[in-house]
């Protein structure tokens, strides 16, 4: 079934960490369920198979959120250490002109 391959598309690029794949993923997820829509209520094996996926969604999601709180720790640090060799490249070069 198809919503229980984008479950495990989602679940295996997630692992990954293949966040080109999840924003694919993400839109096939979109299409899959815009063009779902059983005449019936679903059956048991839809339900299974929607729950997986979204759980399996939700998953992704708090991947995404983990991966972007830790690009903003990074940059954090980055622009921390940037700010330190801009002051002891500032520091430094005072010191070479007070010894001219």
């Amino acid at each position: 079934m198809q919503l229980l391959r984008l479950a495990q598309g989602l679940r295996q690029a997630g692992r990954h960490r293949d966040w080109r794949a999840l924003q694919r993923l993400d839109v096939d997820v979109g299409a899959a369920l815009r063009d779902w829509a059983p005449s019936v209520a679903p059956s048991e094996l839809e339900r299974k198979a929607l729950t997986a996926l979204g759980e399996a969604h939700a998953e992704a999601r708090q991947l995404c959120r983990d991966e972007m709180q830790s690009l903003e720790q990074t940059l954090n640090q980055m622009r921390e250490g940037r700010e330190r060799w801009s002051a002891y490249a500032a520091h430094g070069g005072q010191q070479l002109e007070d010894q001219s």
